[in-house]
């Protein structure tokens, strides 16, 4: 039996990009690939752990029989990687927001002129420096303390306090700032401020602290390796769970954006053995628009010291567009082709895949600024599962590398077109 276990972005758990649509994309394919056979989905949840459960869905022939072509788990890790960070309060978490974008300034700034192994610095810069607004805009979420402040500028307690520093500091006395009016005129710009980001952040209470979550939480993880044992052990424990429920079962592991950073570390571990379970059960690694470059140049240190003997023991399949700021291609330039390098450099190399919605070189001015690259990334398919995803591609490599069954009618019109 083949299985697949669907690891999803860091932010696709908030748009409900679930393992029922992403088997349902691959059910799609395997429909245009044949005549004469239907195909359904069958849901089921289990526990594989006494607190965590996965969502399995099965793609299977809809006539009396049932057969299973393909069997999807998914590895939910959110939970596990944000349960800390969501204990904090609201400011706490934007306060952490802005000190991780500040302490991350001179990389970003220096990569300007060194870029290492990425290849859009540029767009990285400005993308921090809206990370940098946003998480200015703390004051955002608590208009009242904005306000609260500019009536506390009047009271005697201020005036006495402002007072009382001016005479311990006296070249303070002739900062504006350190005065009444200065804090009055300031809560004042805070004011505007808040209602022009409220204008254009639509929902903004909701994606200030999504954004704090995911961005911090990726980086403790890769930084300073903040819940990747627990997060390991589970996949581990859901993986073995599986090779111990499904007879003579093949595992693949389909992993999109930071869900290939966690894939990478479970068939690349740092320096250990990896399991056994890997070693004997898992087939295939496929990611997609894996950050890969991106992490490598700004969090240097990340892919070293690690295990490659299972580089090749298993299938890698790496999709990619070149007009995705975060997806790699495994290549020195930016052009499409094959695999130049992989996780390191006696490591064995991906099989690429290209994937494009629109042209390649697309770009300009105005792409820059509405950050169209970034947004590239999440074009690897529609959000309606009925419409074309680059799964398309990744199942016509699945049938090359025999990794997954093909009927005889798949054979026959593989032929046909080839």
């Amino acid at each position: 039996m083949k299985i697949g276990i669907y690891i999803s972005g860091l932010g696709q758990s908030f748009v409900d990009e679930s393992v029922e649509k992403y088997a349902e994309r691959l059910m799609n394919e395997i429909s245009f690939n044949t005549s004469g056979i239907d195909y359904e989905i069958k849901k089921e949840k289990v526990n594989y752990t006494k607190d965590r459960y996965s969502n399995v869905i099965s793609i299977c022939e809809k006539n009396e029989q049932g057969n299973i072509i393909y069997k999807f788990y998914d590895f939910r890790y959110h939970e596990i990687l944000t349960e800390k960070f969501n204990s904090y309060s609201l400011i706490i978490k934007n306060l952490r927001l802005f000190f991780l974008v500040f302490t991350k300034f001179p990389l970003i700034i220096s990569r300007l002129f060194k870029s290492k192994s990425y290849k859009r610095p540029g767009q990285t810069f400005y993308l921090f420096m809206i990370f940098m607004l946003i998480a200015c805009a703390v004051l955002l979420m608590l208009p009242a303390t904005i306000g609260l402040i500019a009536n506390l500028a009047e009271s005697s307690i201020i005036g006495d306090t402002l007072a009382t520093i001016q005479k311990t500091f006296p070249f303070l006395t002739d900062i504006s700032f350190i005065s009444k009016a200065g804090i009055k005129d300031f809560s004042k710009g805070l004011i505007s401020l808040t209602a022009l980001l409220v204008l254009f952040l639509p929902k903004a209470n909701i994606l200030i602290p999504n954004l704090a979550t995911e961005f911090v939480c990726a980086n403790d993880y890769i930084q300073h390796g903040t819940q990747r044992q627990l997060l390991q052990g589970n996949l581990d424990l859901l993986i073995n769970y599986i090779t111990e429920k499904e007879t003579d079962c093949k595992i693949h592991i389909h992993a999109y954006s930071f869900g290939s950073i966690l894939a990478i570390d479970y068939i690349h571990p740092f320096g250990n053995k990896v399991s056994k379970d890997a070693d004997f059960f898992c087939e295939a690694l496929i990611t997609i628009g894996t950050p890969f470059e991106f992490i490598k140049s700004y969090y240097p240190q990340f892919y070293n010291d690690r295990n490659t003997e299972l580089g090749n023991k298993i299938c890698w399949i790496n999709v990619y567009s070149i007009a995705d700021a975060l997806g790699t291609n495994f290549r020195n330039d930016l052009t499409i082709g094959n695999a130049q390098f992989g996780i390191s450099n006696d490591s064995s190399k991906p099989t690429n895949i290209n994937y494009e919605v629109v042209s390649a070189h697309k770009g300009g001015i105005i792409d820059f600024f509405t950050l169209y690259n970034v947004k590239v990334h999440g074009m690897y398919w529609d959000a309606k599962t009925e419409g074309q995803s680059c799964l398309r591609l990744v199942y016509e490599e699945m049938i090359n590398q025999k990794l997954i069954l093909s009927s005889p009618i798949i054979t026959i019109l593989s032929k046909n077109f080839s």
